[in-house]
């Protein structure tokens, strides 16, 4: 699973989903994070609203947040993209509290003998 996270300076979570200069994607597996990397966004595509042409890390599979707009929203979960929205500004505590309540959760509702 991946989860792209919109920042500008990699340590903090953008206040908007737009406008955003990069995004911090997370490769989890078995509830670890086992791959990050930084995309920068050269060009200021994502999610631009004139033309209703949107980009986005169509590799990921959440998208965390602290605000978002509606359009946005329908178009992410359009392209099968859970939104999760957070009040917390730092990246690493967002992702400690997803891997410790959300993984544990979605873990649990798993079927196991």
């Amino acid at each position: 699973m991946k989860i792209a996270i919109p920042t500008d300076d990699g340590f903090t979570i953008n206040q908007q989903l737009t406008p955003t200069k990069g995004f911090l994607i997370f490769t989890i597996q078995f509830g670890e994070v086992v791959e990050q990397e930084m995309r920068w966004n050269l060009n200021n595509k994502f999610m631009r609203s004139e033309d209703e042409s949107y980009e986005l890390p169509v590799d990921c599979d959440k998208v965390i947040t602290r605000e978002i707009a509606l359009k946005q929203s329908d178009y992410l979960q359009l392209h099968k993209i859970d939104v999760i929205e957070t009040d917390e500004t730092i990246i690493t505590k967002v992702l400690m509290w997803y891997l410790q309540t959300v993984m544990q959760k979605e873990s649990d509702t798993c079927c196991c003998p």
